[in-house]
């Protein structure tokens, strides 16, 4: 499966960069006891030692793009949810291991289903109007240069408003793909830390597991 980028992205998005890890042989579940003690840990320490998220610069890095549309980075109100008390939701372990790598990392991620992909990749930048269903069921119009991700049938996911349901993760999943969406400008290895903090989670539940890792990026 090849990943690319359209024209129209390298010239609105120069420094963007798009981090990928394709995971093979994982057969989905509900939960597993290894990964519900993290998610524990870790809304121990958002409560007890994060900063506020005024003075987090990677929510700070995504609030700019996220202001674009008129929204919050929602990783900013998942935070704030923790630390008032709440919790991680439950979903399935393919996708909390997501969202534990969210939380730690702070860097936006998407997961699809790999074998729902139709064809080659491709990152674009909206034009306004398009429509795609999310991940909710509800059909959503796109704003004007949100940076979107497309296979041979249509949208998978826009940065403002998530994934769509098509490739969506579920109990049924076997072979799975995360992305990482940096816009602007971000360190490499901080994309490749964040891909490893979800290979990380997986190995300990699934062995052995099949990765790839790639980074993708305006030539």
């Amino acid at each position: 499966m090849k990943i690319n980028l359209t024209h129209r992205l390298k010239e609105k998005y120069p420094d963007s960069i798009f981090g990928s890890l394709t995971i093979r042989n994982v057969p989905n579940r509900k939960k597993h006891e290894t990964l519900e003690e993290r998610k524990r840990h870790l809304e121990r320490n958002i409560r007890e030692e994060y900063v506020e998220v005024d003075k987090d610069d990677m929510i700070h890095y995504y609030s700019t793009y996220f202001k674009m549309g008129k929204k919050k980075y929602p990783i900013e109100y998942q935070i704030n949810t923790i630390k008032s008390g709440g919790k991680f939701p439950q979903v399935s372990v393919l996708v909390d291991t997501m969202f534990v790598a969210e939380l730690t990392n702070r860097i936006l991620t998407s997961g699809h289903d790999l074998d729902e992909i139709q064809g080659d990749l491709i990152f674009d930048v909206s034009q306004g109007g398009e429509q795609y269903v999310k991940i909710n069921g509800q059909e959503q119009q796109l704003k004007q240069n949100d940076v979107v991700l497309k296979d041979n049938k249509g949208i998978l996911a826009s940065i403002l408003y998530g994934p769509a349901r098509r490739t969506s993760i579920t109990l049924k999943t076997n072979n799975a793909l995360y992305f990482a969406w940096c816009p602007h400008l971000l360190d490499e290895e901080l994309v490749r830390n964040h891909l490893n903090t979800i290979l990380q989670n997986l190995s300990s539940i699934f062995k052995p597991v099949t990765a790839e890792t790639q980074l993708t990026r305006p030539e």
